[in-house]
């Protein structure tokens, strides 16, 4: 009667054998391919400071005068409008005088050499107009009662 207890336990044994061993998994061998992670440091990024392109800055041209002559009768100022204290040195004796203008435009009036009297005056600019060429000469004295001429006189 043994026989037969120990035959029938024999399949418990085998089956409390195999239940216990369901739960034990061997160690897993190390994963040669594994890689341990590393926290990098987010790089800075370099501030980028632009600067603006060079451009080549005009060189302004020296100025050159140039002559007018006046195509009515324009009146003859001390200064540029709206400077205090400009007068009127009064009108031109006629018209196409000629005149040096002297400077670069800066307003509505020219600074300009009258070659008659040999003075500065500013004329309004809309009351002149550009030549091609400087005044011709003229030998002999100025004609009286003027204070302007379309030519230089030399006397």
């Amino acid at each position: 009667m043994w026989d037969v207890k120990r035959w029938s336990m024999a399949p418990l044994l085998v089956f409390l054998v195999a239940a216990g061993a369901c739960d034990y998994l061997p160690p897993l061998p190390r994963n040669p391919f594994a890689v341990t992670p590393t926290v990098a440091e987010e790089p800075t990024r370099a501030q980028v400071v632009l600067s603006p392109t060079p451009f080549p800055t005009a060189t302004p041209a020296p100025f050159t005068p140039y002559w007018v002559k006046n195509h009515r009768p324009a009146e003859m100022w001390s200064g540029p409008p709206g400077q205090p204290g400009v007068i009127s040195f009064g009108t031109t004796s006629g018209q196409f005088c000629s005149f040096q203008v002297m400077e670069p435009q800066t307003s509505s009036r020219l600074h300009v050499l009258n070659p008659y009297s040999k003075d500065y005056f500013w004329i309004d600019a809309d009351a002149v107009g550009p030549v091609a060429e400087a005044p011709r000469r003229a030998p002999g004295p100025k004609p009286p009662d003027q204070n302007c001429a379309e030519q230089i006189y030399e006397g």
